[in-house]
This record gives C-alpha cells, structure tokens and sequence, in this order.
C-alpha cells in the first residue's frame, strides 16, 4: 500500500502539504511530540505529580489499557490531520503511520492483531475511504502484524464536533458491533485499535468494550493525536 500511495502521489509535507520531504523543514519547530510523565491511561502529560492518572481519566471507566497518541492536536497536526481526512492527502498516512509505529514500539507494545475504528457507511461515500483503515494498515505492515477489519458501524451517529462528552457516549452506545464470523479467531488476543484522534474516548471505548465483550484478552489504543484536556 505504501509503494502504490508513493506511486500515485508526489511526496509533500504530511503537515503542511508543500511539495517535498516530510515534515518539512518549517513545520518541524511547531510540531509538539507527547512525551514526559503522561497519564497511564489516556496518555496526555499530567506534569510533575504522584498520580497515575489525569483528572478525566480518574473520572471514567474506560475498557481499554492505555491509549498511545503521537501528538497534541493543534496547530499544524490538526492542519495535517485535515488534509489527509477532508483533502484526500491519501500520502500522509505514511508520515503518520511511521510516528505511530514508533510510539508503539516505545511501549513495548506485543499484540496479534492491529484493528481500526471503523466509520460510517456515509461518512465513508462521502470521504471515499477510512483513514483510520490507511494508519492501520501500513501500522501492521511496517510492524509484520496482521490488520483486520473487525468492526463495523450500526445505525446513524450524529457528528460529534458540537457533542459534549456524556452526549457522545450515548450517541455511539450500542453502534459498534463486531462482524461476523471473527468470534473465535479473536478470542485471547491483545489488540491494537488504530484511529487518529483521541478526544473524549466515547468511540475507542466503545469499540474497546465490544472486543472485550467478545474474547479479545486487552486492547491498547494508538492514535495520532490527543486533544488538550477539556474533556
């Protein structure tokens, strides 16, 4: 997948979308990498303190182990992160997938199979593809894991940019569903479920909940990136 990507787009920075190396020479002094004591759920850093956990996260139950997000999203990520998922900048899944590897493999992370969060039926016609789809698959092969797609989408979900936190766990609740036919090849496996941006955890979690549910042993999360904590 990464050699067709390559063939069929011109290399361009994955933040800015100038032609050339990426990132590019200007977007690397604004990019701001997650590192230094981080919450030992959600991964954002919490500075200098004795807790394991960030303030949203003491207040949650979330299903999955531990969420690994690359950066925050602001600036040019969140520039980057729109140009691949609204301009069709299909290349910087390669950019990103490769920094996803890395943190991945910072934590040591050992799993069987890499999954994703699937997308709507008219998100998806409307895109033309999952871009959460594109991460995991180059994930798993630069990683040498197998990528399955093992979820799907039931219903109608309203777009979330306006939904508060406890709105969004309703609003997905019960439309996550594992697909058919997966049930025994997934059962004692650790899982990493791929997408690009961690804000509230309503999706990942619910998605987390529905292999837990199904056999899956763990599930860690890698994303992109992770919003500020407002949540």
């Amino acid at each position: 997948m990464e050699k067709l990507i390559e063939f069929f787009f011109p290399p361009r920075c994955a933040f800015c979308g100038k032609l050339g190396k990426s990132p590019c020479e200007d977007c690397k002094k604004n990019i701001r990498f997650i590192s230094g004591n981080a919450c030992q759920k959600c991964g954002i850093p919490i500075g200098d303190t004795a807790l394991l956990f960030c303030s949203s996260c003491l207040r949650e139950n979330f299903a999955f182990e531990r969420v690994f997000p690359v950066f925050y999203y602001e600036g040019v990520v969140r520039k980057g992160i729109h140009l691949f998922k609204y301009r069709g900048f299909y290349q910087n899944a390669i950019t990103f997938s490769r920094l996803m590897v890395r943190k991945i493999l910072e934590a040591n992370i050992n799993a069987d199979i890499i999954t994703f969060v699937p997308t709507s039926r008219d998100r998806y016609l409307q895109r033309g593809f999952n871009h959460s789809f594109l991460l995991a698959k180059n994930i798993g092969k630069i990683l040498k894991i197998p990528t399955i797609d093992l979820l799907t989408r039931v219903g109608y979900t309203k777009p979330f940019y306006n939904l508060s936190r406890q709105e969004r766990q309703r609003e997905i609740k019960g439309k996550i569903k594992l697909k058919k036919g997966y049930e025994n090849i997934i059962k004692g496996k650790k899982v990493i479920l791929v997408d690009d941006i961690f804000t509230t955890g309503a999706t990942t979690n619910e998605c987390s909940t529905v292999l837990l549910e199904n056999g899956v042993k763990c599930v860690f999360v890698s994303v992109l990136a992770i919003t500020k904590l407002t949540r």
